[in-house]
Order: structure tokens, then sequence, then C-alpha cells
């Protein structure tokens, strides 16, 4: 598994992630907050998942989670419950 070099968040509407093998990938705080996988969000009613403006997601806070992860809380809504592995990362980044 890949573990980043560098983790940047730029204003809080995107995440940088510089890579060992020298690979940079960006992730907008929507497509981030969108791709969430907690149990909330990906439960029945999806509601977790659900911001009205895209465009008012931030990031404002990001947390390691052991040695394999990042915990993300968003704005407006608090959502702090994804935990988005590095190699999840990595696929989201290099899909934008």
């Amino acid at each position: 598994m890949d573990v980043p070099d560098r983790i940047e968040i730029s204003d809080g509407v995107s995440l940088r992630l510089t890579w060992p093998d020298g690979a940079v990938t960006s992730v907008s705080a929507a497509a981030l907050r969108a791709a969430c996988q907690c149990a909330t969000c990906q439960g029945p009613d999806r509601t977790g998942a659900v911001v009205a403006d895209p465009a008012a997601v931030r990031i404002i806070d990001a947390r390691i989670v052991g040695a394999y992860a990042v915990n993300f809380t968003f704005a407006p809504d608090q959502h702090h419950t994804g935990i988005y592995p590095f190699e999840r990362l990595r696929r989201l980044g290099e899909a934008a």
C-alpha cells in the first residue's frame, strides 16, 4: 500500500497528495464528500451523502487514521464519519 509523502488541503476546497513514485493527485472537497462510504452515506436512505450545494463543501479538518487512511470533517454539514484509505484516495485522484 502506498502512503502519501505529503498531504495538503488547499483552502478547504481540495486535497492534494504527493505519492512516493512522484505522482501528484488532487480531489475536490465536494468529490470526497460525495464518495463517503460510511454507514450513514451508504445506508438505505443515503441521507448523509446529500449536500444541497456541492460548491459549499469544504474540508475543515483532517486526521490520519492509523497508517492507512484519513478521516475528514466537512462543512457545511459537519459530516465526519467516513474513513478514506490511502489506496482509495489515490484512485479518486487519478479519476478526477
